[in-house]
């Protein structure tokens, strides 16, 4: 399994990043089905001050000499920049040179950099980024999260498609139940483009359960949640801001545990990052403050989609069931 990893990505690159890639491989020493490599992408000259004098085996560097490109300046250098790190890695990984590539960076730079080094899967025409929230009755894939602000009708269906994939592969959940966000549950209600794609939904082959609302998506309704990015990026944001606010509510008396459990219910760390679906590829996204653990977790998550083959089984879903009952 080779992975390549943004050096320079996050918060607080490349400390972090540097750290994540060590303890992965350390943790993976001893793997009985072979090697895991992790390939830093970065300048080599930048990076030498934050390295351990002892590297692990299985640590590698992809020089790329040019300075890290701010972050405000990030989606214009993956846009316009072929030889930028990100572009590279992915380039690379299309190549067939790496299972993965894996970024903390800007989410906007690494999509326009996937979309250009990447093909899309057949029957994609708009990517998406979905990411799993606790709920009531176990976990919901709310897919799009920020990929793009708005979306078609068609577009909305093809992010049901590849939510329900994720969610069969990832959570083992046979047949997943699909909602589509609305403002309320009637088929006729809400803006032209959620009424289509509820048309389009409720005539194909998915597992579709209508039109949800916000409170129904905690309460476990459903296990793909339907929206465009800009709903979905502002749902996200909330959902991650609910442990402080809980914990805030808490008696001191509360048991440590308890403040724990509810903390550890939301913690993106553990998931690490999230794949851009619908390429063909394994692009996985990060939260920008990633942590050492949240690194690793990545790292794991971007080998496991790799061998789940994610991208491949998507295409077949959509050419199975996207048809008319």
């Amino acid at each position: 399994m080779k992975i390549a990893l943004d050096a320079f990505g996050g918060d607080n690159a490349p400390g972090i990043t540097i750290a994540g890639a060590i303890r992965a491989v350390l943790d993976h020493a001893n793997d009985p089905d072979g090697n895991f490599e992790v390939t830093l992408f970065g300048s080599l000259i930048d990076l030498q001050p934050h390295l351990p004098k002892v590297l692990p085996k299985g640590l590698k560097f992809q020089d790329v000499p040019v300075p890290p490109t701010p972050v405000e300046d990030s989606v214009e250098s993956a846009r316009n920049d072929a030889n930028c790190a990100i572009r590279i890695a992915l380039r690379m990984h299309a190549q067939g040179n790496f299972d993965a590539v894996v970024s903390a960076g800007s989410t906007g730079a690494q999509v326009v950099a996937s979309l250009a080094e990447l093909e899309n899967c057949k029957g994609v025409t708009r990517p998406a980024v979905g990411t799993l929230i606790p709920t009531a009755t176990g976990r919901c894939l709310l897919i799009d999260v920020g990929a793009s602000l708005v979306a078609s009708p068609h577009h909305l269906v093809q992010f049901a498609g590849m939510g329900a994939v994720y969610v069969r592969e990832l959570l083992h959940i046979e047949n997943p139940r699909i909602g589509l966000i609305n403002v309320a549950g009637e088929a006729s209600s809400g803006d032209k483009t959620a009424v289509e794609a509820y048309k389009l939904l409720s005539s194909s082959a998915f597992n579709f359960i209508g039109f949800v609302e916000g409170r129904d998506i905690p309460a476990g309704i459903a296990d793909v949640a339907v929206v465009n990015g800009f709903v979905g990026n502002i749902l996200l944001k909330f959902a991650e801001g609910i442990p402080a606010l809980l914990c805030k509510l808490l008696p001191d008396s509360t048991d440590q545990s308890i403040r724990l459990m509810m903390e550890n219910a939301f913690d993106y760390h553990a998931f690490g990052g999230e794949p851009l679906l619908g390429v063909k590829g394994v692009s996985v996204i990060c939260h920008g403050a990633s942590s050492e653990k949240a690194i690793v977790s990545a790292l794991n998550q971007a080998a496991r989609i790799s061998r789940l083959r994610l991208p491949e089984k998507i295409e077949e879903f959509l050419s199975i069931k996207f048809t008319a009952n």
